[in-house]
């Protein structure tokens, strides 16, 4: 059995937690926020129920990031892409050579952040590694009770350097299984991250049932023309990662190796992907959808789009209705090619960096 760190106590933590738990490793469980704990240790664990069922308690809780990571061989990033800027800058001071830390699941440019911070620490990086989504398809129904939905078949994961991406699957097999698989780089894992292609078009053209907090669930909302939208969405995405070239997953492709979809229109798609688990859509104008998807997600795409020539009007066109309905800049909040470090680069330094780190 081996050591794990698991950073963020929210739904994708809280089921790494437990499951790791419940696969006998030995578990350290980071939040920043003591009160995070309270219902864990309320409930004698965190229960796991429906793919995976099962309690268990990690064998360490505790608000001391030095103290969770240390001597773990493998740290878990499962914290909202909002908390990825301030925890690089807190694991780069901490984080051993010969540690792996994971991003699960990533946005586009977290492993470039935090190899830049190794080099602003003056400190050899440890190994990173992102995979596009998570591998646990989860949510918290109770506190400290979380449902999973679906283990993914097969989900995509790259290291910096890209060199060593086959030795991240192979220490990974003995935590989660063989459920990983090789990309060609980061970049590709990030530009596959399909939750803002996913999550964003049905919020926002169905905005007032948001605004009512109908908790409707999120698939019923793709109707055939939210679906044509959300294959327009993807296609600029693709687009971008062609100018970039790198293999980047298509949102029909992802929904058919993560759960086996391959068959009916784009909305029979979905139904069958989401259908079973029904979660629902946003009931707020802080839900991550909002808060992680656009700024994280659609922002950063254009940005790096911007600066190597492509055009995105659909993905430009959400940013800013959202930037208006949530009553925030989400471009002056979100990553950009400024936060990056990557001004002014061209394809080839982009390629570069997202395949071997920041210098």
């Amino acid at each position: 059995m081996g050591t794990i760190a698991v950073i963020g106590a929210g739904n994708v933590g809280q089921t790494i937690a437990g499951h790791m738990s419940l696969k006998g490793h030995s578990v350290r469980m980071y939040s920043a926020w003591e009160r995070e704990f309270d219902p864990i240790q309320d409930r004698g664990g965190i229960e796991l129920f429906g793919e995976i069922n099962g309690s268990a308690m990690p064998e360490m809780l505790t608000t001391d990031i030095a103290t969770a990571v240390a001597g773990a061989e493998v740290v878990v990033i499962a914290a909202p892409a909002f908390a990825h800027p301030g925890l690089s800058a807190s694991l780069a001071q901490v984080l051993e050579p010969d540690q792996l830390v994971v991003f699960q699941p990533t946005v586009l440019g977290s492993g470039v952040e935090l190899s830049r911070q190794f080099v602003l620490e003056n400190r050899p990086p440890s190994l990173i590694a992102e995979s596009a989504t998570s591998l646990y398809t989860c949510r918290l129904k109770e506190p400290a009770r979380v449902y999973v939905g679906a283990v993914k078949d097969s989900i995509r994961i790259s290291s910096l350097p890209n060199s060593r991406t086959q030795e991240v699957v192979e220490r990974l097999a003995s935590f989660f299984g063989e459920h990983y698989s090789p990309a060609v780089d980061s970049l590709a894992v990030g530009l596959s991250n399909s939750n803002p292609i996913y999550h964003v078009p049905p919020a926002v053209l169905n905005f007032k049932t948001v605004e009512d907090a109908d908790r409707l669930p999120q698939h019923t909302l793709v109707t055939p023309r939210i679906a044509e939208a959300i294959e327009a969405l993807d296609q600029e995405r693709l687009s971008l990662s062609s100018t970039l070239h790198t293999d980047t997953t298509g949102f029909w492709q992802f929904l058919a190796d993560a759960y086996g979809v391959t068959e009916g229109s784009f909305v029979d798609r979905v139904v069958q992907g989401y259908g079973r688990q029904a979660f629902p859509e946003p009931d707020s104008l802080t839900h991550r959808y909002f808060t992680e998807d656009i700024p994280f997600g659609l922002v950063v795409w254009s940005s790096i789009g911007n600066e190597v020539g492509v055009k995105m009007p659909l993905t430009d066109g959400f940013i800013a209705i959202s930037s208006v309905l949530c009553g925030v800049d989400f471009k002056e909040t979100g990553r950009t090619v400024d936060s990056l470090g990557l001004a002014g680069a061209g394809v080839d330094e982009i390629l570069e960096v997202f395949r071997h780190g920041t210098p």
